[in-house]
């Protein structure tokens, strides 16, 4: 405890705020620059700042222009060496049409061709891949749903080698919110139909006005990736024509009664005799649109002439998610994501502590200070940068980020990353249990001063170490990845801090806005955050690197039965699946995978993003041997894996 305590006594030093004892009128500055910052970033004028829109790019500069009127030193050189303190990294905003993209269906009645208008009654699908494919037989697969767990299978008694699969943009029992079919997106659906050997998918609209349905807009989702096979989507209309009913009505009852047969699990699907000699020809040309993406980053150098070649970073991304899509829980909605909490609230903390520190310049570290593009995406900006720093990786000795810390509810705080060093967890509880009062801010009202034992005499520069009561109900979490950047780090090796004051009902919705933000939760995290990163800073010994336990499967519909151990990346990717990191003693380090490996199959089925993996993930059995290739640097590997059974969730 000692240790601790030498560091703890003079934590605020280099701080001009504490949570519980401070100058009114600075407390009061440092809330009403949060406010500022967030009711700024979270304004209608940045769109919600999706990472490639003007909004994100206005966000950057915000704190740019920050940074420099803090005098920090620009984090990162151009090409020509100029300083910048905007870090671009690549970004794929979405794809466009390119030329001669067409359709061409052909019905039995080959006398009523349909005309086939691009935007008009046909879309290809943004998150298709290009393709063109020569005409060939269409065959009727319902759902395109096929898995044996839950005894249901479209494909039955079909050949659809080398032919056209027609389904509806549905799945089985769609209507039930808590369907198991839920997880059968369309991604899933062309891993499905690729392995039945098709070429190409048909999708039948579900919106009567096909402008109104979502197939007929390029939407693209780079978390996601391409789809395994080319996929256009079609007017319910036309979908009617190729199925042989005459009309969207007759079409919805031709529906019904599939949800009916597929209740009953009765034998192979009849195929339409208006699709006996039905055959299809596409193209599709996208091209993916570049965008300007940036990280921004500012350093403050240490003062210590051995402990500044030391890096400790504070980090939080600026990007939301602009006017809704993809990650937006408001179905449909086209209204501006503010992102008040997510993470403008983030974003706000550390500007004010690099205000507050860059003003005291009394840190014996270097600190750096981040805040992320792209972490909506993917975490993309976190990831470009651990894998181009700019501050030596073994020299960064902790990664402190803060995500959605603007909704504070009864004094409840999450920190995660507690087991990804040995002094985390006396850390955290030391700084939410003691509070520091130097001797140049005015003492409060409150407790008698009580300093321990173990810290009597270390307080030359203080005024009293008052034991109160806990700033925070803590709940402390060992994990060091997480759906945030600091997982970007600890997949490094970086010791890494996240705090969170969890969801709400307004996370990923236009409502979340500046208005609904605890302002003096806020200000009492930022505190609260800056004594941790004092006590770092003032401790010459560096926090020791650990493995941290595993917390679990994350929640969602896509649920598994075994587990590889493997952390994945969700960048955009067309040729592997790269591993952010891999768990110790799980069944991907003991095959011998490694963070960056690149997996290109899995038990003989082509890997070439996350979604062809989770595929793959879903047909394996624990106990069973599997064969895994990947490429490492240069390498071609072939490695063999036994997956363990996925842990039963709660």
């Amino acid at each position: 405890m000692k240790r601790q305590f030498q560091f703890l006594v003079t934590l605020f030093l280099a701080l001009s705020f504490s949570a519980a004892a401070q100058k009114p009128q600075t407390a009061n500055v440092t809330e009403q620059n949060l406010r500022k910052h967030i009711e700024y970033l979270a304004s209608d004028k940045l769109e919600g700042r999706r990472t490639g829109e003007q909004g994100a790019t206005f966000a950057a500069g915000y704190v740019a222009n920050a940074f420099a009127q803090y005098k920090l030193k620009p984090g990162f050189r151009t090409a020509k060496g100029k300083a910048n303190f905007l870090q671009p990294f690549p970004y794929v905003a979405g794809v466009e049409l390119g030329k001669d993209n067409f359709l061409r269906i052909v019905p039995s009645d080959s006398t009523h061709e349909n005309k086939m208008e691009i935007g008009i009654n046909w879309m290809p699908l943004g998150f298709s891949p290009n393709a063109d494919i020569a005409p060939s037989p269409i065959v009727f697969a319902g759902y395109g749903v096929s898995s044996s767990e839950l005894k249901y299978d479209d494909y039955a008694g079909l050949d659809v080698k080398d032919k056209i699969v027609l389904i509806f943009d549905s799945t089985p029992d769609a209507a039930n919110p808590h369907s198991e079919f839920g997880r059968f997106n369309i991604h899933l659906k062309a891993s499905i139909a690729k392995d039945q050997g098709a070429r190409a998918i048909i999708l039948i609209a579900e919106d009567g006005d096909f402008k109104n349905d979502r197939l007929s807009r390029l939407s693209y989702d780079r978390t996601l990736g391409e789809t395994a096979l080319p996929i256009v989507g079609i007017m319910r209309q036309h979908g009617a024509e190729l199925l042989g009913v005459e009309n969207e009505k007759a079409l919805s009852a031709f529906e019904t009664a599939l949800f009916e047969r597929a209740n009953k699990a009765t034998g192979p699907l009849d195929q339409p005799a208006a699709l006996a000699k039905a055959v299809a020809q596409l193209k599709i040309v996208l091209t993916k649109k570049q965008a300007e993406a940036y990280n921004v980053i500012g350093i403050l150098e240490g003062t210590d002439p051995v402990l500044k070649n030391e890096a400790i970073i504070i980090g939080a991304h600026y990007d939301h998610l602009g006017k809704g899509g993809q990650g937006s829980l408001a179905a449909n909605s086209s209204e501006i994501h503010h992102g008040a909490d997510d993470n403008a609230s983030g974003t706000a903390a550390v500007l004010e502590l690099a205000r507050q520190l860059a003003k005291e310049k009394n840190n014996k570290r270097t600190i750096i200070f981040m805040s992320f593009g792209g972490e909506e995406e993917g975490l993309l900006g976190s990831k470009f940068y651990v894998e181009n720093p700019i501050w030596p990786l073994d020299k960064t000795v902790a990664m402190i980020n803060m995500d959605m810390i603007g909704r504070l509810n009864e004094g409840k705080l999450t920190v995660g990353g507690i087991g990804t060093s040995t002094e985390w967890k006396e850390l955290i509880e030391l700084h939410n249990k003691y509070q520091v009062i130097p001797n140049y801010v005015a003492p409060v009202s409150g407790r008698n001063a009580r300093i321990p034992k173990d810290a009597v005499g270390l307080a030359p520069a203080v005024s009293k170490l008052e034991f109160v009561d806990p700033l925070f109900s803590l709940q402390l979490n060992e994990d060091g990845y997480g759906p945030s950047d600091h997982s970007s780090f600890y997949g490094k090796k970086v010791p890494v801090l996240f705090l969170f004051t969890g969801t709400h009902l307004d996370y990923h919705k236009p409502s979340d806005t500046a208005d609904k933000i605890n302002y003096k939760g806020l200000l009492k995290i930022a505190s609260f955050v800056g004594s941790i990163v004092i006590g770092i800073d003032r401790n010459p010994q560096k926090p020791t690197y650990t493995t941290a336990k595993a917390s679990g499967t994350p929640g969602g519909r896509m649920a598994f039965t075994v587990s590889l151990g493997t952390i994945p990346s969700y960048a955009d990717s067309t040729d592997g699946l790269v591993l952010d990191g891999v768990r110790d003693n799980s069944p991907a380090s003991k095959a011998g995978l490694k963070a960056g490996d690149k997996i290109t199959k899995l038990n003989g089925k082509e890997v070439r993003n996350a979604m062809d993996y989770t595929y793959v993930l879903g047909t394996m059995k624990a106990g069973e041997e599997y064969e895994v290739e990947i490429t490492r640097g240069t390498e071609k590997l072939l490695l063999k894996i036994v997956p363990a059974a996925a842990a039963r969730r709660p």
